[in-house]
């Protein structure tokens, strides 16, 4: 996201104009104006410099030293009032961003929440990303966890388990949040920031990476966390979409391996619409390694010649039925409960498959690759559906199929208020 974006997002949750001015009184970047602009704004923007009146105002107040929003009275140039932001890193200023409030109704908390997250984006952009080595403030460390530079980010996580924020170890859980894209980033940022300052939590706010948002925290269980974050998404009406977690192995020395499992994990659950929900980067390998397998179908059939035909030539039932059988390791009963089926009616279906079908489920190996060739099919089934839905189209899948259950067998821990996710292929 770059700055005209974070600017042109700002002004529309705010229902009013924003610009960003350098150290220069030089605009970087500024929204669409609207009905409420004086001469001063306008003149700003039309000569791309500030009058000399207004710089003088501005200098005279030491805006871009302030450590707080200021409040400027404009009346002595008879312009309108604002609100002036000083963008700061830890090197000094960077830059300040205004708001026009006079003529407009007063700012909301929602609305300060919003103008939180964009100063951090925004800074973020001045900043190029480029955070200093030194500085030991809360705010400062946990910028730099997941720093380019692995010097600065192995001193930065040492730094953190000095204060007890994090621990070396299983004790610190990434939790990497994808949210639905109704969500703007501003809109994100502002829910992160919130969760990040109720330290009682213990929940630090590491950034945005790959559209997802990044936390860490010392938590045993993730349950707990996941939770919280899940309740706090459904008081602001946020969609979350999917959520990867991932432990810090104790051998690294930095948090960012555990940052991008985490998002391979949220990654992996939100391409794959039955397993929206909750995983753990560990409860992934399978699909991880049919995700790494380049889409061919006609490789099914050297693969698996029972998963072809299942899926190519069988009829959906078929199909659903061999696989929830094998989801539920060949165990009837259970298989029964999830197709809603008679024992009597499964036996029967399952002697009545095609015989390439029957003899890969009487063989060990080929019963297996037939599990994982099923699911690599519904792998490639599901990306089709959500670039399908993306463009507005109806999805007709790689091969027949039915809609059918999707268990999660031997799922014996909590999860939160998003569906967990469903079991791998078993042998």
């Amino acid at each position: 996201m770059n700055l005209q974006d974070i600017v042109d997002e700002l002004a529309l949750a705010l229902g009013r104009a924003v610009l960003v001015n350098d150290l220069e009184h030089r605009p970087l970047a500024a929204s669409a104006q609207g009905d409420i602009v004086d001469r001063i704004r306008a003149t700003s923007l039309l000569q791309r410099r500030t009058p000399p009146e207004a710089r003088a105002l501005v200098e005279r107040l030491r805006i871009a030293e302030a450590r707080q929003p200021v409040h400027v009275d404009m009346s002595e140039l008879e312009a309108l009032d604002r609100l002036a932001i000083p963008i700061r890193d830890d090197s000094g200023a960077l830059g300040i961003l205004w708001l026009i409030t006079g003529g407009h109704p007063p700012l909301t908390p929602a609305h300060y929440s919003a103008v939180d997250a964009a100063v951090l984006l925004v800074r973020e952009v001045l900043s190029g990303q480029a955070e200093p080595a030194g500085g030991t403030a809360r705010s400062a460390v946990i910028r730099r966890l997941l720093a380019d530079d692995g010097a600065v980010a192995r001193r930065a996580f040492s730094d953190a388990v000095a204060n007890l924020w994090l621990e070396r170890g299983a004790g610190t859980l990434v939790i990497a949040v994808a949210f639905g894209s109704e969500a703007g980033v501003i809109e994100r940022v502002a829910f992160s920031r919130q969760l990040d300052a109720r330290r009682a939590h213990g929940i630090l706010y590491l950034g945005e990476r790959g559209g997802q948002e990044l936390f860490a925290v010392r938590a045993p269980e993730a349950q707990p966390v996941i939770e919280r974050i899940t309740a706090e998404a459904a008081d602001r009406s946020l969609d979350i979409r999917a959520i990867g977690t991932a432990r810090h192995d104790r051998h690294a020395d930095d948090l960012r391996t555990a940052a991008d499992h985490a998002v391979t994990a949220a990654g992996t659950v939100l391409r794959l619409p039955h397993l929206t929900g909750v995983a753990d980067i560990s409860e992934l390998g399978t699909w991880l390694m049919l995700a790494a397998i380049p889409e061919d179908l006609s490789q099914i059939a050297l693969f698996s010649p029972a998963a072809h035909a299942l899926c190519q030539d069988g009829d959906p039932v078929q199909r659903s039925t061999v696989e929830t059988y094998l989801d539920m390791r060949s165990q009837v009963k259970e298989a029964c409960q999830l197709l809603h089926i008679h024992r009597t009616t499964l036996y029967y279906r399952l002697e009545n498959m095609p015989p390439v079908v029957k003899a890969a489920l009487d063989d060990g190996v080929a019963r297996s690759t037939l599990h994982l060739c099923l699911k690599l099919v519904r792998l490639w089934e599901s990306r089709a559906e959500i670039s399908l839905r993306s463009s507005g189209a109806v999805a007709p899948g790689i091969g027949p199929s039915a809609d059918r259950p999707h268990p999660t067998p031997g799922a014996s821990r909590p999860r939160s208020r998003v569906p967990a996710a469903p079991g791998t292929p078993s042998g």
